[in-house]
């Protein structure tokens, strides 16, 4: 099975829908990512099977980044709880 993706803002990647039913793999699955010469190599990462050295540490400054990045700006935070309470969301 091949596929041609998009890359995201800052390197993010989606995993198409039928590689994560064939792999058995969800949201609560970590990845672990390998680069093997010119390809990057993706597999279901099992704390049974490997330490948790292997894990990436986030700084706190990091972590600050992330939840600012997520966060949406004021108009839209308007229209959707218009949404909620009007029962359309």
């Amino acid at each position: 099975m091949k596929k041609i993706i998009r890359l995201l803002p800052r390197g993010r990647i989606t995993i198409p829908s039928e590689f994560r039913q064939n792999l058995g793999i969800n949201e609560d699955t970590l990845p672990n990512l390998e680069l093997k010469e010119n390809k990057i190599e993706i597999t279901p990462f099992n704390l049974c099977d490997k330490s948790k050295k292997d894990l990436r540490n986030y700084t706190n400054k990091e972590i600050a980044e992330f939840l600012d990045e997520d966060k949406i700006d004021k108009k839209t935070a308007k229209v959707l709880r218009k949404l909620i309470s009007q029962g359309n969301l």
